[in-house]
């Protein structure tokens, strides 16, 4: 954050016409990952924010309006808690910017829950220990700040995040022992993540690639007391959910891939489904000669496509779309789990990643050809040792799967792929498997990955995973 002065009257105070900007000039995030890298500065004016993203290949830059509602940057938000938590409030509600989460306006909400001796670099202290939550972002986490001395209520000693394979905690330490902390240990066992967050079947589904219909049982753990409350999956593409009465963590979902759903008004007016971003930078060269890149093999299929540069007939676009995820598919073939989160034009070129770089990469050529595209989060079906990338079994020479045994006969794994919208319905679309698409997907969210949303568009998964329970209800190999 780059912040105006502090007023010595009131640091917390902001003039009435700089309320909505937070007493903010800039405010950036870097996220330095595996090979990735991606960058967000956003710049306050009185009149607008101005966005830039930076996706380890090129920048894009997108205009926003300013939030309506009064926040504080950074270190107002502090002052303003600490000046609360001095007159021993034990209820704290602040409204600021996180920039991971982009440019828009959260609250925090602080709740104070006991008294702790916490390590604060040098010696134990006493701590005030606080849960806090962060509106939209469903991960518990706590604080911990001295009740004592000239940073009573300000320095923070402590954080920790309960997540679904495990909870993490920062803490001060020495610098001798930070540096210790750090060295490689052979002899340090590292948590296997990937298959402790699968959700296990009671049965295999049979022949899961050539079924038309799947009706799954979907519910929150009973017991496990870190799941919401109340679930909600959406419907779209080729998913149908109804609630169960009486049970509001209860749903039945069931994928019909004979029956898309039509995209709603306000998905039929988004022009984010369009429109390159950092992420999805459907305007990069190598992306639109990519998605150029099966042209032919369609003419000689007898599809008539236009040239260059002219509109595609709806008539058409279907076939372009599959085309079009045969084109990814083929391309990307370094599958691997190395990548963090590539862009579609660095996955262009690279042509390595898994499904997350199948699905930006597939999302930006369809909207190369101006066919409105965006990724899908939730889960794949993953065959008894079935890989997490792809879900399908990989065997060995001798015809032996090969892969990790999980010791369960079918799971669903977390995962990413692509929705098409193909003459006013969304049409499900997966560049990772070697089928376009399959009934054994469940679908959590969708997102255009436009700049002001690419770093807070799962975040509904988090509060999911390790918390979901599923069961197979019928399965239907019968085609209409």
């Amino acid at each position: 954050f780059t912040e105006r002065e502090l007023a010595p009257a009131d640091a917390v105070a902001l003039p009435e016409n700089e309320r909505t900007q937070g007493g903010v000039r800039e405010m950036a995030y870097d996220q330095r990952f595996a090979n990735s890298e991606v960058k967000m500065k956003a710049a306050f004016s009185e009149s607008e924010v101005t966005l830039v993203s930076f996706n380890g290949e090129k920048s894009h830059t997108s205009p926003l309006p300013l939030p309506e509602e009064p926040w504080l940057g950074r270190l107002r938000a502090r002052l303003a808690f600490t000046r609360q938590c001095r007159l021993a409030q034990r209820e704290i509600v602040i409204q600021t910017m996180r920039p991971e989460l982009g440019p828009r306006v959260v609250n925090l909400s602080y709740t104070f829950t006991h008294l702790a001796e916490v390590f604060d670099g040098a010696e134990l202290v006493e701590a005030s220990l606080w849960t806090v939550q962060i509106s939209d972002v469903p991960v518990n986490m706590t604080e911990a700040y001295p009740t004592r001395g000239p940073l009573r209520c300000y320095r923070m000693l402590q954080m920790g995040l309960d997540m679904p394979f495990g909870y993490l905690l920062a803490s001060l330490s020495s610098e001798s022992e930070a540096r210790a902390a750090a060295l490689d240990d052979p002899s340090r066992k590292l948590p296997e993540l990937v298959y402790t967050m699968f959700v296990p079947l009671q049965k295999p589904i049979e022949d899961v690639n050539n079924a038309r219909l799947l009706r799954l049982s979907v519910g929150v753990k009973s017991g496990s007391g870190k799941g919401p409350t109340a679930l909600s999956l959406p419907s779209a593409g080729y998913q149908h959910v109804s609630k169960v009465k009486g049970s509001p963590s209860q749903l039945v979902v069931k994928i019909d891939l004979q029956a898309p759903l039509k995209a709603t008004a306000e998905e039929l007016a988004e022009k984010e489904y369009l429109s390159p971003s950092a992420m999805v930078d459907s305007s990069d060269e190598v992306v639109i000669a990519l998605s150029h890149s099966g042209d032919e093999t369609l003419r000689a299929e007898g599809i008539a496509l236009p040239a260059q540069g002219e509109p595609v007939p709806a008539e058409m676009l279907a076939e372009l779309a599959y085309m079009l995820r045969h084109v990814v598919h083929n391309h990307i073939s370094d599958k691997h789990l190395s990548t963090a989160y590539a862009s579609a034009s660095e996955t262009a070129r690279t042509a390595s990643g898994d499904c997350t770089e199948h699905a930006v990469l597939l999302a930006a050529v369809l909207k190369a050809r101006g066919i409105p595209a965006r990724v899908c989060h939730g889960l794949v079906y993953i065959e008894q040792g079935g890989s997490a990338i792809t879900g399908e079994a990989e065997v060995d020479a001798s015809g032996q799967v090969s892969s990790i045994d999980t010791g369960v006969s079918g799971q669903f794994g977390w995962h990413m792929w692509s929705q098409a919208m193909i003459n006013g319905r969304w049409i499900d679309l997966d560049a990772t498997l070697h089928v376009p698409y399959s009934v054994g997907h469940v679908l959590v969210g969708t997102s255009s990955m436009s700049d002001k949303e690419a770093h807070n568009n799962h975040m509904q998964m988090a509060a999911l995973i390790g918390n979901l329970e599923m069961r197979v209800l019928t399965v239907s190999h019968e085609w209409r």
